[in-house]
């Protein structure tokens, strides 16, 4: 089932976004590539959002470790 098919477009009409019943086909297809690049940026934040916690932990735990260490040699 392609973007093109109209079983797809009453999937994303009745799930994602019912008020775009009744637009132009030209309209709709711009408002739903909209809509899915919204969703990627969303999706990207999100991930660089975890990335950054788990660097974050990893600093913290390295200068820990850097700790011990030192405090070992004395």
């Amino acid at each position: 089932m392609g973007v093109w098919d109209p079983r797809c477009r009453k999937r994303i009409e009745d799930v994602r976004v019912p008020d775009v019943k009744g637009l132009p086909d030209e309209i709709y297809h711009m408002l739903h590539h909209s809509f899915v690049g919204i969703l990627k940026m969303l999706r990207s934040i999100e991930s660089v959002d975890a990335h950054l916690d788990a660097s974050e932990k990893a600093i913290l735990e390295s200068r820990d470790l850097l700790k011990r260490v030192r405090g070992e040699r004395l």
